[in-house]
């Protein structure tokens, strides 16, 4: 049998690469230099039961020729995990292994047009099957409810090599809202007016209650922001009481306000902001520039040059804006 109550991760580690990596189009982890990298993300909120789509997007990065673009030394490997969410015992159920030393270059320039080569550099990768996970064990099946699907590979919307592969997952859970969200304009689609509209509705519109209740500590004001995100979370991760993961966001926001090590959180400014929109075109957000993951919401240590950041992803219904992650 497989799972009553799936939790499934993704481990990452690379060296030599840059990259987005995209769960359904929602950008979850982003690496913008050639340092190794190790890391694991859980995913069920970002998961559809059915049909989910996995991509790799390179980011053109220092090569030996003193240019930017894809290394021969570049490798990425990504896991595809899960686990019965009461229990430890994880299972790889597929591996992408990147390696980008079959890859056509001249010059550090890649050749886009040899998808021969493209795919090459993923032969160490889980090949397409259809199986079962039984006592944690793959089994191969016809019918089976997991579905690896052959990677395609293109130079993609970096202008750098993207990998994408849809894989077919059993969950329990609902359509999550902010795929059927108001679709927004991608940030590298916006002329220069346009984006500094953007980043001043976002500051003005969207940021600022949020940033108001924070700097009130308003915890009714709060709760009210998060509930959404929160019954989402709760269902994504089996949490077994209503309202709960929503009442450990707002403790722990309230904790980052009182603590004495910090200062206020900081205001809200333009300068040094940028505005991020998923590749689904459903999620945004305000992030410091080459840092697309970061957040605007920030507290600043009194006695360090640190700060802590509150990560928070918003979604459109309707005209109406709402975070959502």
């Amino acid at each position: 049998m497989n799972y009553k109550k799936p939790f499934y991760s993704l481990r990452l580690k690379s060296k030599n690469a840059g990259y987005h990596i995209a769960v359904n189009d929602c950008l979850i982890a982003a690496h913008l230099n050639i340092t190794p990298n190790q890391m694991e993300y859980p995913i069920n909120h970002w998961l559809k039961n059915g049909e989910n789509t996995f991509d790799i997007h390179h980011i053109n990065v220092t090569t030996g020729f003193g240019k930017k673009g894809l290394r021969a030394d570049g490798e990425i490997t990504i896991e595809l995990c899960v686990r019965e969410n009461d229990q430890n015992k994880t299972k790889v159920i597929h591996t992408t292994a990147y390696r980008g030393v079959t890859l056509n270059l001249d010059k550090n320039k890649t050749d886009y047009t040899d998808i021969d080569a493209l795919k090459s550099t993923l032969k160490s990768s889980t090949k397409p099957c259809r199986f079962n996970v039984i006592d944690n064990e793959i089994v191969l099946a016809e019918g089976g409810a997991f579905i690896i699907g052959d990677h395609q590979v293109k130079e993609g919307v970096t202008l750098a090599l993207q990998i994408s592969q849809t894989i077919t997952l059993p969950t329990p859970f609902p359509l999550w809202r902010f795929f059927e969200a108001d679709e927004l304009t991608y940030h590298e689609d916006l002329s220069d007016d346009e984006w500094e509209s953007t980043r001043k509705n976002m500051i003005e519109e969207v940021y600022q209650p949020v940033w108001q209740a924070l700097n009130d500590d308003d915890t009714d004001a709060l709760t009210a922001l998060f509930t959404g995100r929160g019954k989402e979370f709760d269902q994504a991760f089996y949490k077994p009481n209503d309202g709960q993961d929503t009442y450990e966001m707002v403790h722990h926001l309230s904790g980052l306000i009182n603590d004495k090590t910090l200062l206020a959180i900081r205001p809200l400014k333009m300068a040094g902001c940028d505005v991020h929109v998923s590749f689904n075109k459903k999620l945004t957000w305000l992030h410091n520039f080459d840092l697309p993951l970061s957040s605007k919401l920030e507290f600043r240590f009194k006695e360090a040059e640190m700060v802590t950041r509150i990560p928070v992803m918003f979604a459109r219904f309707d005209g109406k804006w709402e975070i959502v992650r």
